[in-house]
């Protein structure tokens, strides 16, 4: 039996997800491939309903359409409902479930890193989409002091909404002078390789930022003369990874980071 595997989003020329799947894969020693689909907005219900028809197994799902597909789940699980975000769909004989393994890829980033925000000083940099899954984690590791920083206030407002309101909320103009422990860059800066703005602010233990590529990203290079941590977004990327394919799959995936940053970063 083929196991239909995909990926959906716009866009998608940049992913990795496709190697890291087949990867899996062909360890797990089962038959199927995993394949992108770079959709518009107007093709979302179709492209389920072809997933269905043709019996994919599962799909993963990224930007733009992580809320947008839990309008065609039967059921979600726990992690989506408390974030309002999917990022993987399973179909089942009792219909599409949604899941977020975000959330897990974010803590085994900071887990294999080291890094824990447990009473520190944490800066969250975004209030989009990817900075929903950090909020889980900073709920069980609890920072002594938390702000959330956005270009708009409103988006970070309602973020915080997922932190029992209890997150302090500046623009990201405002937090020049202001000294962290740890920050952690959910924006979108730096993702096409331009420079990162300096906001002005001090970083004592570790910089964490969700982007995978380069390896020092725009945002890290900026502390990467300040002797702390520098921890990019690949292990986040491997590990939801590794979660969705748990789902469709049944198979508990180790993933081999060595055999990853070599194959990412060559």
């Amino acid at each position: 039996m083929y196991t239909n595997l995909g990926l959906i989003g716009n866009p998608l020329s940049h992913t990795f997800s496709p190697f890291i799947h087949n990867y899996f894969l062909y360890k797990a020693g089962i038959c199927g491939g995993y394949t992108c689909y770079d959709i518009e907005s107007y093709e979302l219900e179709d492209i389920i309903l072809m997933f269905q028809r043709y019996h994919f197994t599962g799909v993963n799902v990224t930007v733009p359409y992580k809320q947008a597909v839990m309008n065609y789940c039967a059921e979600l699980d726990i992690t989506a409902q408390n974030i309002g975000a999917v990022n993987t769909l399973h179909f089942t004989d009792n219909g599409i479930i949604g899941h977020n393994t975000d959330i897990f890829g974010f803590h085994m980033m900071l887990e294999t890193s080291a890094v824990n925000t447990a009473n520190k000083r944490v800066l969250l940099l975004g209030a989009g989409g990817a900075s929903r899954a950090v909020i889980p984690y900073l709920t069980i590791n609890r920072p002594d002091y938390f702000v959330i920083a956005n270009r708009t206030v409103e988006k970070a407002q309602d973020l915080s909404l997922l932190y029992d309101n209890k997150a302090d909320i500046c623009k990201l103009d405002e937090l020049k002078g202001l000294e962290f422990d740890i920050v952690i860059n959910a924006t979108s800066m730096g993702v096409k390789g331009e420079p990162y703005t300096d906001y002005g602010f001090t970083i004592k233990e570790a910089a964490v930022d969700m982007i995978y590529k380069p390896k020092i990203t725009s945002f890290l290079s900026l502390y990467s003369k300040n002797n702390i941590k520098l921890v990019n977004g690949l292990p986040m990327l491997i590990y939801q990874a590794a979660g969705s394919f748990n789902i469709w799959t049944g198979c508990d995936i180790t993933p081999d980071m060595e055999y990853f940053n070599k194959a990412v970063y060559k």
